[in-house]
């Protein structure tokens, strides 16, 4: 009897590595100040595998892998696959600069009654991917309008991204009103972020509730040659260009057989029903030129193009296999020499607050020849060179 009431207690005791007295909330208590745990390495050759392949291991089940198709580092299975546990640097945060010129409350405006949970996101540039903590806070003060801003805890990215504040209180006056949050070096350390060798950043100001918003503005580019495509049953060459909210699709398109100099752009509406947009649309070359409409309908999910001045409701004509719609004038090229586009446009519906502007050129060293397998071999057509830059700007 008592050699079984003496299993029972080692069964229900807490067991200590490295120390007598282990904590007695703990089950398993490892104390070292010069080693560590090192936990079964296994090589996971899929995120679902099972390591003994008998369909019962448990969750919370911890593994360090050492190869395989995945990424060395720790997992834990949740019961359906492997997560791997963030890997990030361990390295201390550090950022170059701050700018609070384009930091952004949401919502734009308050009452001046009691505020929570509205959230400042100020820009920042030169991120290392490390950790740091939160609780950085900025006010109460007759500059805050009476507001209080805490800095959330996070990641930063590598390069640039935002720090985050959690902003509350009871504004002294409702917007337009402003209140100012001075954002420092010194209390960014507080918190673990510094700063980058060379960065000359001190403080900035960063003031919000104006009755205007700033803008949220992306910019994408490409710049390459026309490649293959069957897009829309019509065999031929383009490069394409998405928007960053991915609403709409660009491209320079010509079709098998047709000279280079004669190249398109085209619009895509990439949602699954029509779209109305007003257009601007100009061509620069030894002069000008150009066409507006009031309102463009632009088919669901398909290339389309409309080249006209139209003060009333107009339709898109869409890609097929037999036809060759442009967007504006057509043919990118004027008297042998490329020209330049500038298209501006917008959705018709009031809500929507997204503005997108386009600039192109195209060059060609055989602008007369014929796209096909001879001068486009591999699908490719290296004697093309197209350009592509679309700016999105959004308005909250």
């Amino acid at each position: 009897m008592l050699v079984l009431l003496g299993c029972s207690l080692a069964i229900n005791a807490q067991v200590g590595i490295g120390i007598d007295n282990p904590n007695s909330e703990s089950v398993l208590d490892v104390v070292s100040t010069d080693k560590g745990v090192l936990v079964p390495r296994v090589t996971l050759t899929s995120s679902t595998v099972d390591l003994d392949g008998d369909s019962t291991q448990p969750e919370g089940l911890i593994v360090y892998n050492s190869g395989g198709s995945l990424a060395k580092g720790f997992y834990f299975w949740n019961g359906t696959e492997w997560r791997i546990m963030d890997n990030s640097t361990s390295t201390p945060a550090e950022l170059t600069d701050i700018n609070c010129a384009n930091a952004v409350l949401s919502p734009t405006t308050y009452p001046d009654t009691a505020i929570t949970d509205y959230i400042l996101k100020v820009p920042y540039s030169g991120g290392n991917g490390g950790q740091y903590n939160g609780g950085y806070t900025i006010g109460p003060s007759a500059a805050t309008n009476n507001l209080t801003a805490v800095l959330q805890g996070g990641k930063l990215e590598v390069g640039n991204g935002e720090l985050t504040f959690v902003v509350s209180g009871t504004p002294t006056a409702a917007s337009p009103t402003t209140a100012t949050f001075n954002i420092t070096s010194t209390g960014l350390a507080g918190i673990g972020i510094g700063l980058t060798t060379g960065s000359s950043f001190t403080n900035c100001d960063a003031v919000v509730g104006a009755s205007s918003s700033n803008a949220d503005i992306k910019k994408v580019a490409v710049l390459g040659s026309l490649e293959l495509t069957t897009a829309d049953g019509r065999q031929g060459y383009d490069i394409v260009i998405d928007s960053p909210d991915g609403n709409f699709s660009v491209r320079c398109f010509v079709p098998t057989g047709t000279a280079f100099a004669d190249s398109n752009l085209q619009i895509r509406n990439n949602s699954s029903s029509t779209i109305d947009i007003i257009q601007n649309v100009h061509f620069v070359y030894g002069g000008m030129g150009g066409s507006m409409a009031n309102q463009v309908r632009l088919p669901a999910n398909q290339w389309a193009g409309y080249n006209g001045s139209a003060a009333g409701l107009v339709t898109a004509t869409g890609q097929t296999a037999g036809n060759f719609p442009s967007w504006g004038d057509p043919g990118v090229y004027a008297s042998g020499l490329p020209e330049q586009r500038i298209y501006a446009f917008t959705a018709t519906d009031s809500s929507d607050k997204t503005f997108y502007n386009i600039r192109f050129m195209m060059g060609s060293s055989t602008p007369g020849s014929a796209a096909n397998t001879t001068t486009c071999p591999a699908g490719s057509c290296s004697s093309t060179k197209v350009f592509i830059t679309l700016e999105e700007i959004k308005v909250p």
